[in-house]
């Protein structure tokens, strides 16, 4: 639930947003080479109940030299014909078994021409103005390999429940794995980058953060946005939701650790180390300090509401 007034505004905002199309569905979006081409690769599986929003969020950009490649798995629950719908202005798609998510982004990579790309999953969000603010900074940037801003995080409803705001990139906060420091969703790189270091090994939940290390390990430059730039969806059926994610990327983030500092991380560093570099980024940007404690009090106060729904059930049926 957006209890704040900065998460409504936002949630007011993209809603209107993703209302309806605001691009022909009949022909290809048009190229404009002033501006550097940007792949989006999809990847989608079974997810027809969110996956029209994403496609709406990223055309409804309007961005000047978009290429959007839709990785299908071979879905039966009528994304096919969401994705058929919108067909003419997608680069490419395909609906077939595949390996999963990694190998789905990496196969549109393959396909991908853009200067710089990102995969928005079919049930996360580009914001508004996005794509424009990223093209910007890499026009007129040159020498840059990664570009990433802030984020939200919204429920199956598109209300925002969380603001995220990330800061400037270390390598001693990314291994100590404080917020991950990039957000996936909200980051675009170099195709070309991309390409050097091999894709996405099949690490599908931390994927993003072995990435970002193997970029980080070639020289990668990069530029953070104080800017919102997407959506990533948080309900109880998703991998983050369920709590997955958090139990199976240890050992990605422990093979990381022990390859730049050669050392195993210790309990010191998973606790109180964390804590320091944790506190650290809070120093650094006040905002985020203040959206997690917006977040700890919007969940509070949904659980109270379920609490007090449920005994009302009770008593009522109590009463009967």
């Amino acid at each position: 639930m957006a209890l704040f007034p900065a998460s409504k505004k936002i949630t007011e905002e993209f809603r209107a947003f993703l209302s309806t199309p605001r691009f022909s569905t009949g022909s290809p979006p048009r190229q404009d080479p002033a501006w550097p081409r940007i792949s989006v690769i999809t990847p989608s599986f079974n997810q027809a109940e969110f996956l029209e929003r994403t496609i709406i969020s990223i055309h409804n950009q309007e961005y000047p030299n978009l290429e959007h490649i839709v990785i299908d798995g071979g879905s039966t629950d009528g994304s096919v014909d969401i994705i058929k719908r919108y067909g003419k202005v997608l680069k490419y798609w395909h609906s077939r078994t595949d390996r999963g998510q990694c190998d789905a982004i990496n196969m549109g990579a393959d396909i991908a021409t853009g200067r710089f790309m990102t995969w928005v999953n079919s049930d996360d969000l580009l914001l508004p103005g996005a794509l424009v603010k990223v093209g910007t900074i890499i026009r007129d940037n040159p020498g840059l390999d990664l570009v990433y801003g802030n984020q939200v995080e919204i429920d199956r409803d598109d209300i925002v429940t969380k603001r995220v705001f990330t800061v400037d990139f270390d390598i001693h906060d990314f291994l100590y794995e404080v917020n991950i420091i990039i957000k996936q969703q909200s980051a675009f790189w170099s195709t070309d980058l991309f390409k050097r270091v091999g894709g996405l090994n099949d690490c599908p939940y931390a994927m993003d953060y072995d990435l970002f290390y193997r970029m980080f390990m070639q020289g990668m430059r990069c530029r953070r946005l104080d800017d919102f730039l997407s959506a990533f969806r948080v309900y109880p059926q998703s991998l983050t939701g369920s709590g997955e994610v958090g139990r199976s990327r240890g050992d990605t983030v422990d093979t990381i650790f022990a390859d730049y500092l050669g050392r195993e991380r210790s309990l010191l560093d998973r606790t109180v180390m964390k804590a320091w570099y944790k506190t650290r980024r809070f120093a650094k940007e006040p905002r985020a300090l203040a959206a997690a404690l917006e977040h700890r009090l919007g969940s509070l106060s949904g659980k109270l509401q379920k609490t007090v729904r449920r005994l009302k059930v009770h008593l009522s049926s109590s009463d009967s």
